[in-house]
C-alpha cells in the first residue's frame, strides 16, 4: 500500500472528488481526516471508508474560517498522532456570469474558500510536516488555472492564484523535505459539475449534465472523481519522490481537443 502509515487531512471530502479520495488513500493505507462543511455528507463518506475497512475521522470545517482550520490539523494529531499530507480539494463554484455582474460579496466567498482556505491550512499543517521530517501539500485546482474561460472572473483567478501559491510552497520548503504539487481537473462528473451551470442547464440532472460536457472531451466522457483520486495518491506517495512544484491535468484531453468545443 502506497499511503501505508502516512496520516493524511483531505478537505471537500463529503462528495465528489474528495469523497473519492478520502476512500482511495484509505485504501492504500492512510489514516484519513475527512474534513467537510457538509456534515451530512461528510458522515456519509466517513461510513464509506469505514465499511471498506479504512481508518478515519469526519471533522465539520468552513475552510474559509481560521478556526476550521486550525481544528482540522489539530484533530489529524490528536486522533491519530501527526500529520503527513494535507489535500486542499474544497472549493466554491461560480455560475456562469459576466465580471460586472458578480457582487464583491460573492467574490470574497469565492476567494475565501478556494484561496485564502488553502493558505491558512498550509500554516497550520506546516509545523506538523516539520515535526514529521517532512510532508506532501497537494491541491484540487482546475483546467480553468491554465485556460480561463469566460464568465469566471472570480472562479478562474481563485484557481490561478493556488497553483501560484503552491510553486512558493514548492520552492521555500524543498529543504523542510516538504512537496507541494497542483491537480487541475477538467470536466469532472461531480456534483458541483451542475453548480457552474446556468440557464436551462440547471434543470438537468448531473448525469445529463456529465453527458452533455464529456461531449466536448477527447474521450467522449467527463473526468470520473476517482481519475483524480488516484492522481492524488500518486502524488503523495514515494513514487512521487522527485515531484514538486508541478500542476498536473487532469482533463481527458480536453485542452487539446479544442476542435471539439
Amino acid at each position: 500500500m502506497r499511503l501505508e502509515g502516512k496520516i493524511a487531512v483531505i478537505t471537500g471530502a463529503g462528495s465528489g472528488m474528495g469523497r473519492a479520495s478520502a476512500i482511495k488513500f484509505a485504501q492504500e493505507g492512510a489514516k484519513v481526516v475527512i474534513a467537510d462543511i457538509d456534515e451530512a455528507g461528510g458522515k456519509e463518506t466517513l461510513e464509506l471508508v469505514k465499511k471498506d475497512g479504512g481508518e478515519a475521522v469526519f471533522v465539520k470545517a468552513d475552510v474559509s474560517k481560521d478556526e476550521d482550520c486550525k481544528n482540522m490539523v489539530d484533530t489529524a494529531v490528536k486522533t491519530f498522532g501527526g500529520l503527513n499530507i494535507l489535500y486542499n480539494n474544497a472549493a466554491l463554484p461560480q455560475k456562469e456570469k459576466q465580471f460586472f455582474d458578480c457582487s464583491n460579496e460573492e467574490w470574497d466567498a469565492i476567494m475565501g474558500v478556494n484561496l485564502r482556505g488553502p493558505f491558512m491550512a498550509c500554516k497550520y499543517a506546516y509545523p506538523e510536516f516539520k515535526k514529521a521530517g517532512g510532508g506532501v501539500f497537494l491541491a484540487t485546482a482546475s483546467l480553468g488555472a491554465m485556460m480561463p474561460r469566460a464568465l469566471s472572473c472570480a472562479y478562474s483567478p481563485s484557481k490561478a492564484g493556488m497553483v501560484c501559491l503552491y510553486k512558493v510552497l514548492a520552492s521555500e520548503l524543498a529543504k523542510d523535505n516538504i512537496r507541494a504539487n497542483v491537480i487541475l481537473p477538467g470536466p469532472t462528473a461531480s456534483p458541483m459539475l451542475k453548480k457552474f451551470m446556468g440557464g436551462d442547464r440547471e434543470n438537468m440532472s448531473d448525469d445529463e449534465i456529465a453527458n452533455l460536457v464529456g461531449q466536448s472531451m477527447a474521450f467522449g466522457r467527463c473526468v470520473e472523481p476517482m481519475d483524480i483520486a488516484n492522481t492524488a495518491v500518486f502524488l503523495a506517495s514515494d513514487d512521487a519522490a522527485m515531484i514538486s512544484g508541478e500542476t498536473i491535468l487532469v482533463d481527458g484531453g480536453r485542452s487539446v481537443a479544442r476542435g471539439r468545443d
